[in-house]
């Protein structure tokens, strides 16, 4: 590991390095939360057929592909910008405007501190309250009527706290003229009801909000890298300014025009996720000690009992056997008793509850 990889924050996903770490090569990933029956089929098919291409420059403003979105998400493309996965647009949020201060989601997604922290402005976190660590809306409507730039998570990673629309409305009544709220809406494509509790409505006409958004989660592409904000035209086009060119490449476009395109996909992936998130949620609410919180998108998280084994000495026994874990015990305001676990196919999540189980009562 080199310097810079040690200073940066850890993610769930890094199978070359869980490869090596645990000895095992057929890795079950729970670590990182992918739709477990994407990419869809089309997408496959789409990109054989477009490798040729590679040979050519990809369109610099990915015009097919916004055009696709738009009409996916009900808005016009002008309100829309993509990025090589969302991070790179969360790097280019504080660069907007110079805000003396963010406010961000704590336990929240790390790149939003590092990127924040780049510029030299003030943090203050907005902490989530255990055990089922929901939001005190009163705490978080005095945090955001003092403005600066404000990042929130809807469901939040990792806990998946959802905001209903009630509150969300409440949020933006405080919101000051100043602000910017950045509504990381990364997973909300997996929440039932999801038109309820999105932004983007609110985004493409106010100026004071941006959405930010993935098909990496949903379409289970995230070795092509693909996300997107809505905000109002002012505010898109002055962050396309920020970008670079062809920061999307040829194969990241054609495979998200081609998962877009594929309506049934869509619909059985969201019918599949409700189901079988809940019986994940059964199954690991029937381990003694593990404390599942009900889940609202494609994970679930966990606390552990104190008596019970830490977060780092589960993932390392549940490597051992073969199933990658996401220790939470690196995001801000988590200790270490807490996991979070993807959902995926059936057959996994009965492996994976099976030797979880194993392994907690081992530790009783």
């Amino acid at each position: 590991m080199n310097s810079s990889e040690s200073e940066r924050p850890w993610h769930g996903g890094d199978l070359n390095l869980a490869r090596i770490r645990f000895g095992h090569q057929q890795l079950i990933d729970f670590s990182a939360n992918m739709n477990p029956l994407g990419p869809p089929p089309s997408v496959w098919r789409a990109l054989t057929e477009h490798l040729p291409d590679i040979v050519h420059y990809p369109d610099p403003y990915a015009r097919e592909l916004c055009q696709a979105l738009a009409e996916h998400l009900n808005i016009s493309p002008a309100n829309l910008i993509l990025g090589n996965g969302s991070v790179e647009l969360i790097y280019l949020l504080p660069r907007l405007a110079s805000f003396k201060r963010a406010a961000l989601p704590a336990p929240g997604f790390s790149e939003y501190d590092y990127a924040v922290r780049l510029t030299s402005t003030q943090c203050t976190y907005l902490y989530q309250t255990p055990p089922d660590y929901s939001w005190d809306l009163d705490r978080l409507k005095i945090a955001v009527a003092e403005g600066g730039l404000i990042f929130l998570c809807n469901p939040n990673n990792p806990t998946g706290a959802l905001l209903s629309r009630d509150a969300l409305n409440d949020l933006l009544e405080v919101l000051p003229s100043s602000a910017l709220l950045i509504m990381d809406e990364a997973f909300i494509d997996f929440v039932d009801r999801a038109e309820e509790i999105t932004l983007i409505p609110q985004a493409i006409k106010d100026p004071r909000i941006l959405v930010l958004g993935s098909l990496t989660k949903f379409f289970s592409l995230p070795g092509l890298r693909l996300g997107y904000l809505v905000g109002s035209p002012d505010l898109i086009n002055r962050l396309a300014s920020l970008l670079p060119p062809w920061n999307i490449n040829m194969l990241a476009q054609v495979a998200g025009v081609a998962s877009l395109q594929d309506k049934e996909f869509i619909v059985r992936s969201r019918t599949f996720m409700t189901q079988t998130r809940q019986q994940l949620y059964e199954l690991l609410a029937d381990i003694p000690g593990l404390n599942p919180l009900p889940p609202t998108a494609n994970f679930i998280f966990c606390h552990l009992s104190p008596e019970l084994p830490n977060a780092p000495k589960v993932v390392e026994l549940m490597g051992q056997r073969g199933f990658l874990l996401r220790d939470c015990s690196n995001y801000r305001g988590l200790d270490d008793h807490c996991l979070r676990l993807a959902v995926r196919r059936q057959e996994d999540n009965l492996a994976m509850a099976a030797a979880l189980r194993e392994v907690m009562a081992r530790g009783m």
